[in-house]
């Protein structure tokens, strides 16, 4: 399914099968369980995760973002969210080639809202940080 050869994925990572079609046309996806319970969504930037500039298009940046706050909060609270509020600071433009890491801290969790930060990392520089907000489905009229 992947055109990735294992030598250019981490060892310490697996495939993320996301059920999201969207998230699936980006091409594969990584995770790595982390030690406090966090899981690390990660990719490689091919040709089609350019923008005209050549460099990652935020959008993807964005995606990967959304895909790593939402799956480590819907497992922190045990069922399906929506995202509510996201805020992103792009700080360095992902390249070609480049492996990119989203790690992701839970700061606070409550029955309607969950409050989370992440950092989006290549393996020499800090590319974006963002913030987030996300619901569980169900709450506060998000169905």
């Amino acid at each position: 399914m992947s055109n990735i050869a294992p030598a250019d994925v981490p060892a310490d990572f697996e495939e993320h099968r996301s059920p999201s079609n969207f998230v699936q046309m980006l091409g594969p996806l990584y995770k790595r369980e982390c030690d406090d319970g966090t899981t690390t969504i990660a990719l490689r930037v091919h040709e089609q995760h350019l923008n005209l500039h050549g460099v990652a298009h935020g959008g993807l940046v964005a995606t990967l973002v959304d895909n790593a706050l939402g799956y480590n909060v819907a497992k922190a609270l045990n069922g399906s969210i929506v995202t509510t509020h996201l805020s992103i600071d792009y700080l360095s433009p992902a390249r070609l080639g480049d492996w990119v890491e989203v790690d992701v801290q839970i700061t606070r969790k409550g029955r309607r809202m969950c409050f989370a930060e992440c950092s989006v990392r290549s393996p020499d520089r800090l590319l974006a940080r963002a913030t987030g907000i996300l619901s569980p489905v169900g709450a506060a009229g998000n169905s």
